[in-house]
């Protein structure tokens, strides 16, 4: 009698499998599956966002699946649509220049599914099973995973080099981090790499994120040495004294305003560098504002490096405008000042915003001068600005530096090689 009531259940299972339809999934969830080691899931959220849902987290995944009108979608994932209809029948992906953010959802539709982590792409097989009301059942299995190749800092030393904003780093040049603590954790507030034959930084670098976006104290003014260099870099006060230039910021008092000791950070001499006074206070300072305004309003996190044009100093110049003590710029063949800093022809900033896993990036290669036309306070128009915006791998051929080498190849070269100015919001 066992025996008999054994094979029924089987013909069942048979039957419903071979006659289901959308409206009639098999029970408890059942899924047939087409692939030996699939498995299977049932998403929710296919009828209207009030609808209860949830999230489909394949092994290795870093965001989940999830269904947003009709379609499969996921930050960071990409899919592709294959003629299949099992999953065993799936190979290879056919055409990877055809990638989609998004799978619609259609009953027996099969799709590849290309996740991308830090170091790798991990490719999914996906079936969609059946829909039913909210529901809508999925059958999936890995099928490989891509390293990518690297030129990070990975194998280099500092708790934080592997952080976007961080270069390639040059072993010729002393890698400092400056870090803060914020509500018992540590914190990365700034980077900097010192050339100590220039007594200048070859560049800073530092995130915006939900946390250093913040506003809470003001202009801290507390210049000091870096007491992160060996004495014999440091620089001092006595290094821009009455030079004709002022003590411009790389990475500015107003762009770690988040907490007191994060802005008295900025104020270290290796973080100053030798401007014009309408450049430090006008033209740049615009570009400055520019780049807190998409940190806050445009981008979930923006990963900036900024610095100056160590191979392109202004040489045996003579300023027209005095500083605030009455003194010329001048700089000697070499392009150091009175007192023996590089003055840069250029500065620059390069840029990476990140949105919902997805990223975009610009520079910007501006030239280091006295007769912009614009003093503090004053609004640079957008055109004028956009004259001044590079692509990262410009920016790279312009300064010997590598930008975002922590980001992904692939990724790094799509965002290095272009940008779109109406993904910034002017």
């Amino acid at each position: 009698m066992k025996k008999l009531i054994y094979l029924f259940s089987l013909m069942a299972i048979g039957w419903l499998t071979g006659c289901s339809s959308d409206d009639e999934p098999l029970p408890n969830d059942y899924i047939a599956t087409t692939q030996e080691g699939s498995s299977t899931f049932v998403l929710k959220g296919y009828e209207p966002v009030s609808s209860e849902q949830n999230s489909l987290y394949p092994e290795g995944f870093e965001y989940p699946l999830i269904i947003r009108t009709g379609a499969i979608s996921g930050t960071s994932s990409e899919f592709l649509a294959d003629n299949s209809k099992t999953l065993v029948a799936m190979t290879t992906p056919a055409d990877a220049s055809v990638w989609s953010t998004t799978a619609p959802i259609i009953k027996d539709k099969t799709y590849w599914v290309r996740h991308q982590t830090k170091r790798s792409y991990i490719y999914l097989k996906l079936r969609i099973a059946y829909i039913l009301g909210n529901n809508v059942g999925v059958e999936y299995i890995h099928h490989s995973t891509e390293v990518l190749s690297q030129n990070s800092n990975d194998a280099l030393q500092g708790s934080y080099t592997g952080q976007l904003a961080i270069p390639h780093l040059n072993p010729d040049n002393y890698y400092v981090e400056h870090t803060v603590t914020m509500g018992g954790e540590q914190i990365l507030n700034y980077a900097l790499e010192w050339n100590s034959s220039l007594n200048h930084a070859a560049w800073v670098a530092f995130t915006f994120d939900e946390v250093t976006t913040g506003d809470v104290t003001g202009r801290t003014d507390a210049w000091l040495p870096d007491p992160q260099l060996p004495a014999a870099y440091q620089t001092t006060n006595d290094h821009h004294r009455n030079d004709g230039f002022d003590r411009g910021h790389l990475c500015a008092s107003e762009d770690r305003v988040y907490s007191v000791a994060a802005n008295q950070q900025t104020f270290y001499f290796s973080n100053i560098t030798p401007q014009f006074n309408s450049f430090n206070g006008g033209y740049w300072a615009a570009f400055e504002y520019r780049v807190r305004y998409w940190s806050r309003y445009v981008f979930s996190k923006l990963h900036v490096t900024k610095g100056a044009s160590l191979n392109n100093l202004i040489t045996n110049y003579t300023g027209t405008q005095k500083d605030a003590n009455g003194v010329y710029p001048t700089t000697d063949a070499d392009g150091l000042t009175l007192h023996g800093l590089a003055c840069p022809r250029y500065y620059f900033m390069a840029l990476l915003g990140e949105l919902n896993g997805n990223y975009q990036a610009l520079g910007f290669w501006i030239e280091h001068r006295e007769n912009y036309g614009y003093e503090y306070g004053d609004t640079v128009p957008t055109d004028v600005m956009q004259q001044h915006v590079v692509t990262i791998d410009e920016l790279e051929e312009l300064t010997g530096l590598d930008f975002f080498c922590n980001l992904p190849d692939q990724v790094e070269e799509r965002v290095e090689a272009q940008y779109d100015l109406s993904d910034w919001r002017w």
